[in-house]
C-alpha cells in the first residue's frame, strides 16, 4: 500500500512538471489571463485525478496442455522492518507534508489576527476595508481589503479596483488550493512554480480589470511602484510585490493576444491521452486448449471448450471426467488403460496429453495426473507433455491403475 501510494505521488510529480512545462512554452506570453488561470488549475487537478484513473485490458492467452501457468496480484512486501527505505522515505515524505501545512496554518492565523486588529469598515458591496497603523503593501484576503492609513486617506481608486478584483475572482480560494496542492508535492520543484505564476496571472488579471476601467495607465504604474517599497505583511495573501513589477509591466504594455491563439492550450488533451495509455494495465486470463478430437463416423472436428486453469474448482482424484473421446464404429474390441502422470519427484502431471499413436483417440489428464482411456488391442499410446520426454506403451491387455513417470533427461 505505501509503495502503491508514493508511486501514485511520483506520477502526479513527473506530470506536474510536464504541464508547467507545456505551459511556459505555449501559454505563459498569451494575455488570456482568466484562460490561463483556468489551464494552471486545471493542469493540477489533472495531474492528482489522471494517475487514479486505469484502464483495464483484458487479454485471453490459451495456453498449451500441460503448461504451467503462474498467475497472481503483485503486493507490497511486509514494512515491519524499521531499517525498509520505503518506508524511511514515506516518514520523510509525510514529514514534509505536515510541516507544510503547518506553516500555511500559522500564515492564516497570523493573517486573521493582524485583520482582527485593524480598523474595520464596511463597503456598500459586501467587503470590508481593514485599516492597519503600519505602512504596509495593500493586499486582499477573501472579502476584506487591507490598507494602510495612508492608503486609506488617499482614497485612490486603482487601488480599489485592483483588490476588489481579487476578491471578485476568488483569488484567496485559489491561493488556498494551491497551499494544499503544494503540501502534497512538497519536494517537487515544478508545483513551487505553478504557484507562483498562478500568483502573476492574480495580478495581471487585477492589473487588466485596473485598466479597462480608464484609469491612466502612466498613473497606476507609478502608484504600483511607489507601493511595491512598502513592508509585505503576509506572503499568502495577494499583495504588490516589487519582484513582480517588472514581468506586469511587461503584461501590460503587450497587445492583446489573438482568439485563435486559445487553440494552443489543447495541448493538456495529448498529454491526458497519452498518460491513460501509458497508465493502462493488461489482465491475462489464461485457458488450457484441449486436443481436438475428430470422430470416426464423420469428417467434422470437435473441439471442446477451453477449460479455465485460474481459479477451477477442485476435483476429487480419480472422479474427473476424462476429456471428450470417441467410440469407434468398428468390430475392433477396445481395452481400458487408466492410472495417473507423475514427474520424477511423483507431482501430478496436469494436462498430459495421452493419445494414440498416428491415431484419433485422446484424453488428457486431470489435475491430479488422473487418466483413463479406451483403446483398442495393440495399440501404442503415447505420453506427452512440455519439457518432458515422450513415454510410448503398446496396450495389448486392460492396464489400470497404471503409474508413468516421465523424466526430463529422456531417460524414461
Amino acid at each position: 500500500m505505501i509503495t502503491a501510494f508514493l508511486l501514485y505521488i511520483g506520477k502526479v510529480a513527473i506530470l506536474l512538471a510536464v504541464f508547467f512545462l507545456f505551459y511556459r512554452l505555449l501559454m505563459e506570453r498569451e494575455t488570456f489571463h482568466r484562460f490561463n488561470r483556468a489551464i494552471l488549475l486545471l493542469s493540477v487537478l489533472i495531474a492528482f485525478i489522471l494517475p487514479l484513473c486505469e484502464i483495464t485490458l483484458h487479454k485471453t492467452v490459451v495456453a498449451a496442455s500441460g503448461a504451467n501457468v503462474a498467475s497472481g496480484v503483485a503486493s507490497d512486501s511486509p514494512l515491519a522492518t524499521y531499517g525498509n527505505p520505503i518506508l524511511w522515505l514515506f516518514v520523510i515524505y509525510l514529514a514534509g507534508v505536515v510541516l507544510k501545512l503547518l506553516h500555511t496554518a500559522i500564515s492564516i492565523y497570523r493573517l486573521n489576527k493582524l485583520i482582527s486588529q485593524c480598523e474595520q469598515h464596511p463597503q456598500a458591496d459586501g467587503t470590508t476595508i481593514a485599516v492597519c497603523a503600519q505602512n504596509i503593501a495593500p493586499f486582499s484576503w477573501w472579502n476584506t481589503i487591507v490598507f494602510s492609513r495612508r492608503d486609506y486617506q488617499l482614497q485612490d481608486s486603482a487601488l480599489l479596483v485592483h483588490e476588489r478584483a481579487h476578491i471578485n475572482s476568488y483569488h484567496s480560494f485559489d491561493l488556498l488550493l494551491m497551499e494544499l496542492a503544494i503540501a502534497l508535492q512538497w519536494f517537487n520543484p515544478a508545483i513551487w512554480l505553478i504557484g507562483s505564476e498562478l500568483r502573476a496571472v492574480h495580478e495581471y488579471e487585477a492589473d487588466a480589470s485596473v485598466l479597462s476601467g480608464g484609469v491612466d495607465a502612466h498613473h497606476y504604474l507609478n502608484l504600483l511602484m511607489d507601493r511595491a517599497n512598502a513592508k509585505l505583511e503576509c506572503k499568502l495573501a495577494n499583495a504588490i510585490s516589487q519582484q513582480t513589477l517588472k514581468n506586469r509591466f511587461q503584461m501590460m504594455a503587450r497587445h492583446r493576444s489573438k482568439p485563435s491563439r486559445l487553440l494552443k492550450g489543447l495541448y493538456l488533451l495529448p498529454v491526458v491521452a497519452i498518460t491513460l495509455a501509458l497508465n493502462a494495465q493488461t489482465v491475462i486470463h489464461y485457458q488450457q486448449s484441449e486436443l481436438t478430437l475428430i470422430h470416426p463416423a464423420a469428417d467434422t472436428v470437435q473441439t471442446p471448450a477451453p477449460q479455465q486453469v485460474v481459479s477451477s474448482p477442485a476435483v476429487e482424484p480419480h472422479k474427473q471426467q476424462s476429456t471428450q473421446k470417441t467410440e469407434p464404429q468398428s468390430e475392433t474390441a477396445l481395452l481400458t488403460i487408466s492410472g495417473t502422470v507423475v514427474d520424477e519427484e511423483g507431482n501430478p502431471l496436469a494436462g498430459t496429453a495421452v493419445m494414440e499413436h498416428g491415431g484419433k483417440r485422446g484424453t488428457i489428464t486431470d489435475m491430479d495426473g488422473y487418466y483413463e482411456l479406451k483403446i483398442p488391442k495393440g495399440t501404442t499410446v503415447d505420453f506427452m507433455n512440455i519439457g518432458v520426454a515422450t513415454v510410448s506403451i503398446q496396450v495389448k491387455s486392460d492396464m489400470t491403475d497404471q503409474k508413468i513417470i516421465l523424466k526430463k533427461d529422456g531417460s524414461n
